[in-house]
C-alpha cells in the first residue's frame, strides 16, 4: 500500500527535478529523434557488456576467483567481473595490493581464460594517504597525492574533502598535464589487459569544495567538472583498447535524498549503468526502479541495478532476492554484488518453494538474460539513435515499463505472488505460458515464484539467442499488415527482419546476415506449403532433425509453432507461407 502511494508522489517530484536539471544542469532530457529506420550501424559499444556482471564487496585476488567459480560451477553463466575498490594500495593508485591482490596479472589472464571479462573500480579521487586493509583512518602519506598537489594536478590546491572511501582531492580535469599523468596511472592497469572500469560517482564532492572550486583555467562548474571527467575515463579507455570495453557508470541516483535525483555519467557516453545503493528488502527493490525509471526519463539507454540490493538489513530475503534477480535478468544490465548475501546457492537450505531452489530459478533467468541479448543490444542501439531509453516507464501504472518495442515487464515489487497488470492497447502474450494472451484492460495475476510477469507484443518479430549453438531465434509473432526489426550487429552492418501477413499467407523477409536463422512462429494454423523465393521447402520429420538439416526446412509442432530453419542467409531471404 505504501508503495503504490509513495510512487505517484516520488514521479511527480522526480519529474519536476528532471525538468529542472534539464534546464539548468546541462544533462537534459533529449528529444527523441521522430520515427527514422534504424540505421544498422554496428553497435557503438561492445555486446558483451549485456552478459551476467557479479562481484564482491570487499574481496581478495582467491575469493573472487572462487566467488565467479560459485556461478559457473553451477552452470550460471558469467560474462564479467568487477574487482571492486580494495584492490589497489591507495584509491586510484592504479597499484594492485600486495595484501589482496599479489598477482593481479594472473588473475585477469585467468579470467581471460574463461571468456570473463574483468573490469576494476576506479574514481574521480586522489586519497592524501595510503589505505590500509581493515583501517581506513591510518596510513603513511600518499605519494600520488604529494606529487599531484606539488604539480597542481588536485582541484583547489588539493583541498581534501572526506568521503565513503577516506579523504581526498579531486583530479583537475581542466589540467591537460593532470590528465596525462593521470593516464600514465590507468596504463599499468590497462597494459595488464583489463577490459574497463567501474567508475563510481564522486563527482558530487566539488560541492564540499564551496566556494572555492577552482582549477587550472579558473571556475570549475559541476557540470563542467562532470562531463570533463567521465568523458576522459571513457575516450581513454576505449582508445587504449580500440573500443572493446566498458565503463560502468551511474546514471542517475537517488543521492540527494527523498526521491531527488541526481545525474552522474552523461547520457551519450553511458552505454552500461547502474543504480544504488538500496538495502536488500523491498522498499530498496522499489529504490532502485525509482532510480532506474528517473534514469530512463533521462534518456539513458543501458542500466540495471546491484541484484539483492548493495546494502544489507542484517539478514536475507529470499523472495526479494529471487524477484530483484528477476528484474535483472529484462534489465538491460544484469549485475550482482554488494554487502550481505549475494550467492543463490548460500538461499537454498530453505527452498525457494516446493519444487525449486534460488539456484535453479537464478539458473534459470541468468540464461533467458543471454538469449535475449540480440534483441536487448540492437533496442538499445536503436534507443540511442532516437534518443530514447530502452526502459520505458508507464507512467501513471505502479513499476510497469516496455523493453524496448516489444516486451512488456511488471515487476514484483511487493510481498506475495499476485500482481495487477495493466495491459496497454493491443494483445500481450504470457511469456512463460504462450497459450494465455491478454487484452487491454487490467488484471490481477498468479506469478509463482519462477516466473515472472513479462509480456510480449502480439505483433512482434525480433531475434534471440538460445536454439542450440547453430542458429539465433527469430520470433515471430504476426498479426495482420507488416512488422520488422533492426538486429544490430558487432562489427558489421545489422540487417533487417520484416514480415508481411494478408490474406494470401505469412511472407519473412532479412536482409543480408551471416547468422544461421531459426524462424519461429506462433499462433499460425499448419501450412500448406512453404517456400524460399518460390522454390517449395522440405519438411522435417522433427525438430530435432531439422536442426541438423543443412538446408531450409520446416517442421510444424504439436503446439502451433512453426519452426523453419535457414542456415544460410548471406544473400538474403525471402519466405512464403500459405495456410
Amino acid at each position: 500500500m505504501l508503495g503504490s502511494i509513495f510512487y505517484p508522489l516520488s514521479r511527480i517530484i522526480t519529474a519536476a527535478v528532471v525538468f529542472f536539471t534539464s534546464i539548468f544542469g546541462g544533462a537534459g532530457l533529449q528529444a527523441a529523434v521522430g520515427n527514422a529506420p534504424p540505421s544498422l550501424d554496428p553497435l557503438p559499444y561492445p555486446r558483451w557488456t549485456h552478459e551476467h556482471l557479479v562481484w564482491e564487496h570487499h574481496g581478495t585476488e582467491d575469493s573472487a576467483m572462487e566467488f565467479v567459480k560459485g556461478f559457473t560451477s553451477r552452470d550460471i553463466p558469467v560474462g564479467i567481473v568487477n574487482i571492486e575498490a580494495d584492490w589497489a594500495t591507495a584509491r586510484n593508485s592504479y597499484v594492485p595490493s600486495d595484501y589482496r591482490y599479489p598477482n593481479m596479472q594472473d588473475m585477469i589472464d585467468r579470467f581471460h581464460a574463461q571468456d570473463i571479462r574483468v573490469i576494476m573500480w576506479t574514481c574521480q579521487m586522489v586519497n592524501d594517504k595510503v589505505f590500509y586493509p581493515g583501517d581506513k583512518s591510518k596510513g603513511e602519506a600518499n605519494p600520488d597525492y604529494v606529487y599531484a598537489k606539488e604539480k597542481g594536478y588536485l582541484l583547489s590546491n588539493g583541498k581534501t574533502v572526506k568521503w565513503w572511501g577516506g579523504e581526498g582531492a579531486l583530479l583537475d580535469y581542466t589540467n591537460p598535464e593532470a590528465v596525462e599523468w593521470h593516464h600514465g596511472l590507468m596504463d599499468n592497469i590497462l597494459d595488464m589487459g583489463v577490459d574497463g572500469w567501474k567508475c563510481d560517482g564522486t563527482d558530487p564532492y566539488i560541492w564540499l569544495l564551496f566556494p572555492a572550486w577552482s582549477g587550472k583555467t579558473g571556475f570549475v562548474r559541476f557540470r563542467q567538472y562532470q562531463r570533463l571527467s567521465y568523458r576522459d575515463f571513457y575516450d581513454y579507455t576505449m582508445e587504449k583498447t580500440g573500443g572493446d570495453a566498458m565503463v560502468w557508470a551511474r546514471p542517475t541516483d537517488d543521492a540527494i535524498g527523498f526521491g531527488l535525483p541526481l545525474n552522474f555519467m552523461p547520457r551519450d557516453i553511458n552505454f552500461a549503468g547502474w543504480v544504488g545503493d538500496q538495502y536488500n528488502d523491498w522498499a530498496g527493490l522499489r529504490g532502485a526502479l525509482n532510480n532506474m525509471f528517473t534514469s530512463a526519463m533521462l534518456n539513458y539507454v543501458n542500466f540495471g541495478s546491484d541484484i539483492g540490493g548493495f546494502r544489507w538489513r542484517g539478514e536475507n530475503y529470499e523472495d526479494v532476492f529471487v524477484r530483484w534477480a528477476q528484474l535483472g535478468a529484462f534489465s538491460t544490465i544484469m549485475n550482482n554484488g554488494g554487502g550481505g548475501e549475494h550467492r543463490p546457492w548460500k538461499y537454498d537450505e530453505a527452498r525457494a518453494d516446493g519444487k525449486h531452489t534460488v539456484t535453479d530459478i537464478y539458473r534459470k533467468f541468468t540464461k533467458l538474460h543471454y538469449e535475449l541479448i540480440p534483441y536487448m543490444a540492437s533496442s538499445a542501439a536503436w534507443s540511442h539513435e532516437r534518443r530514447q531509453p530502452t526502459m520505458r516507464p508507464q507512467f501513471g501504472v505502479p513499476y510497469q515499463y516496455m523493453l524496448g518495442d516489444d516486451i512488456l515487464v511488471a515487476p514484483m515489487y511487493q510481498e506475495g505472488n499476485d500482481r495487477t497488470v495493466v495491459f496497454p492497447l493491443g494483445e500481450w502474450i504470457y511469456m512463460f505460458d504462450e497459450s494465455k494472451v491478454y487484452k487491454a484492460g487490467m488484471k490481477k495475476l498468479h506469478f509463482p515464484l519462477d516466473e515472472f510477469p513479462v509480456f510480449i507484443r502480439k505483433g512482434a518479430i525480433f531475434p534471440m539467442e538460445g536454439f542450440g549453438e547453430d542458429f539465433t531465434t527469430v520470433r515471430v509473432y504476426p498479426m495482420k499488415g507488416s512488422e520488422s526489426f533492426g538486429l544490430y550487429e558487432q562489427d558489421v552492418r545489422g540487417t533487417m527482419l520484416s514480415y508481411t501477413l494478408d490474406k494470401n499467407g505469412l511472407t519473412i523477409t532479412t536482409g543480408v546476415t551471416e547468422r544461421a536463422l531459426m524462424f519461429r512462429v506462433h499462433g499460425q494454423d499448419a501450412p500448406l506449403s512453404v517456400a524460399l523465393s518460390g522454390k517449395a521447402v522440405t519438411s522435417a520429420a522433427s525438430l530435432d532433425v531439422l536442426k541438423r538439416m543443412d538446408t531450409i526446412g520446416y517442421f510444424a509442432d504439436a503446439e502451433g509453432i512453426l519452426w523453419i530453419a535457414v542456415p544460410d542467409a548471406a544473400a538474403g531471404i525471402e519466405i512464403t507461407i500459405t495456410y
